[in-house]
């Protein structure tokens, strides 16, 4: 019966993107909500670095029998790659490069480099969140409890980013098929990490949970400095970016509360 719960909270923690997603879609005010969405999204990445992905590895590392440069080398190293899959993404993905005009003199350029921004996020907090639905799983085996507040603690963190990748995503209107197919990846892949501890009905190794959190931190890593932050930069005379840092702030001090 735990198992069946387990599965079901993670869930509840995807539904919170959708909300993300209702949300920009109602919203009129699209230009403000995005620079807000942003600004948010900026402050809950680096607020799961330090207060969810950096413990979590160091945890990881200690219940593997190397020596402290092998883990480095090992982390390191996984952290870069990471950062290096999404360059790569980069590369593939065609018409991203922008840089910012004062009156957006090419508001289509500016439309694709915001989409770009979304898709990026939303490959890299997939594969976050499959890891994240395993540790729901596995809390929730444990205390049913523990695992429901533990859900509601990460969507707490998926609605902002939720609501920066729908708004990203949602200045291309020619790419619904690709844009639901990514809003649907994001809210069921916490379930996905669930139910891959559900079929093979065993722990995976420390050393395979270590890799694949180091990676992923490398992803969020990457879109936070390379992606947000320039886009927070450029936008710091806009009020929307002072309450996104607040709202977001709020919302890793409530986070880390319920935890």
């Amino acid at each position: 019966m735990r198992n069946i719960s387990a599965l079901l909270f993670t869930l509840i923690a995807g539904g919170f993107f959708i909300l993300g997603f209702l949300f920009v879609k109602f919203v009129k005010r699209k230009k403000e909500l995005s620079i807000l969405a942003t600004a948010m999204a900026l402050v809950v990445m680096l607020g799961m670095i330090f207060s969810d992905l950096i413990p979590e590895i160091t945890s990881l590392a200690l219940e593997v029998s190397w020596t402290k440069v092998q883990k480095m080398l090992f982390i390191g190293g996984l952290l870069i790659l990471g950062m290096i899959i999404l360059k790569g993404f980069d590369l593939l993905i065609p018409h991203h490069h922008h840089d910012h005009h004062e009156h957006e003199k090419n508001h289509h350029e500016h439309n694709e480099h915001l989409y770009h921004i979304g898709f990026m996020t939303a490959f890299s907090l997939g594969l976050h969140n499959i890891l994240e639905g395993m540790s729901i799983y596995v809390i929730s085996c444990e205390s049913i409890t523990a695992g429901l507040l533990t859900a509601i603690a990460v969507g707490c963190h998926n609605l902002p980013l939720g609501i920066e990748v729908a708004s990203s995503l949602d200045h291309v209107h020619s790419k619904k098929t690709v844009r639901l197919g990514l809003m649907l990846f994001l809210s069921l892949s916490s379930a996905v990490g669930a139910s891959i501890l559900f079929l093979i009905g065993s722990e995976l190794s420390s050393i395979f949970m270590l890799g694949l959190i180091s990676v992923a931190c490398g992803m969020i890593l990457y879109i936070a400095a390379f992606e947000l932050l320039p886009e927070v930069m450029h936008y710091l005379k806009r009020r929307e970016i002072y309450y996104g840092i607040a709202i977001g702030i709020l919302l890793i001090l409530i986070m880390n509360y319920i935890h």
